[in-house]
């Protein structure tokens, strides 16, 4: 297993272009995720499924913060045992394909992530729902039927499952095990819906050349910011501007405010101005997304972008009675300092416990989708 990812040397890591860190998420420890067994839903329509990875990071399919168990905690990188694309494949064809059917399946992989529900404590402020979120599944494809030289497209599958607090995924003992599981329902689900709808879709789709499909799903990777080494210093004001190596603003400065890297814009009377609302900045070596008004180094790899940022976590725990002084007590270390007394309904001098909130903003790993430009 190797030695866990230092969060301070990537903090204080200074990037040259955009060349890989000295440490990497390969530094990680690995977590196996296993699809498990199931049945297909409705009659095959595939004789093969063959499946190609077009994810902006090959090499792993998620990352998880890993839970507080014995004093031990972390991230983890979330791998199959083998590729993504010889795994899926795998396991489509052994439990989907139908030898003589007259179309096969190629699948085109654009995104399969797992990972917790980091969010900043902004996005839970405006969205409260969210708070109960703990994890995520993420899961982009594109679905074609072929036969020779012909491909028809079938289905576009792009879904999020979330997971809640006071769900199985807090058990520690079935946590992966319950992920894997529902993996495997999504990619079931996903090739049960190509099946269902690929008569139709074959009957009356549009054909298209391989090298087509296989050019629009590589064409994200052409941004100048993936395959340019050389940054151009700057203020991106949205994510089209990060992508093209093109920040439309020159004139600013970062200063350092406590921890944080805070970003101000100067007009042209040479005033500065303080921004949350840019994606971030180059400084012709390095870049920064911003969060919430705050900045956070980037770093690649693959062609995928990861930054360390803080995640606003709250966790509810059971809260201890509270004893109320100057009533009479009938129960062994009552009030007691330091004591927390176990509670009985109707004890005097009582407050029966409720549930207490513990807040706390950790460093998580994120990712940018280079679809969208959002962050997960």
């Amino acid at each position: 297993m190797n030695t866990p990812i230092s969060i301070l040397m990537l903090l204080c890591l200074s990037l040259t272009g955009i060349a890989q860190p000295t440490v990497n998420l390969a530094n990680l420890p690995k977590v196996t995720i296993d699809l498990k067994n199931a049945d297909p839903l409705t009659p095959d329509a595939f004789s093969h499924f063959e499946v190609i990875d077009e994810r902006p990071d090959t090499a792993r399919i998620g990352i998880h913060t890993f839970v507080h168990t014995l004093g031990f905690s972390g991230n983890r990188q979330l791998v199959f045992q083998h590729p993504a694309a010889l795994e899926i494949g795998d396991y489509l064809n052994t439990h989907f394909a139908r030898p003589g059917a007259s179309w096969s399946a190629l699948i085109v992989l654009r995104n399969l992530w797992l990972s917790d529900a980091n969010y900043l404590k902004e996005e839970k402020v405006k969205n409260p729902d969210i708070l109960e979120e703990r994890t995520h599944i993420r899961l982009k494809a594109e679905i074609y039927a072929f036969n020779d030289s012909v491909y028809i497209p079938i289905l576009r599958y792009d879904t999020l499952q979330t997971y809640k607090r006071g769900n199985t995924y807090n058990q520690l003992n079935t946590y992966y095990h319950f992920w894997e599981k529902d993996l495997t329902d999504m990619l079931s689900d996903m090739t049960d819906s190509a099946s269902g709808l690929a008569a139709t879709r074959i009957e009356h789709g549009r054909r298209l050349h391989r090298e087509d499909i296989l050019q629009y799903n590589r064409s994200r990777f052409d941004a100048a910011i993936i395959g340019n080494s050389l940054l151009t210093r700057g203020v991106y004001t949205s994510f089209e501007e990060f992508r093209n190596n093109a920040p439309s603003i020159q004139n600013f400065e970062v200063k350092q405010e406590k921890k944080e890297k805070i970003l101000y814009i100067k007009d042209a009377n040479g005033s500065s101005y303080y921004t949350h609302d840019a994606w971030g900045y180059c400084d012709g070596k390095a870049i920064y997304i911003m969060r919430s008004g705050s900045l956070y180094p980037i770093w690649k790899e693959g062609k995928a972008f990861y930054f360390f940022g803080q995640a606003y976590k709250e966790s509810t725990s059971p809260a201890p009675p509270v004893y109320v002084p100057g009533t009479p007590a009938t129960v062994s270390g009552v009030g007691a300092p330091g004591v927390a007394p176990m509670y009985t309904p109707g004890t005097p001098g009582m407050i029966a416990p409720g549930t207490m909130k513990t807040a706390s903003n950790k460093q998580r790993i994120y990712t940018v989708d280079m679809d969208s430009g959002g962050v997960y």
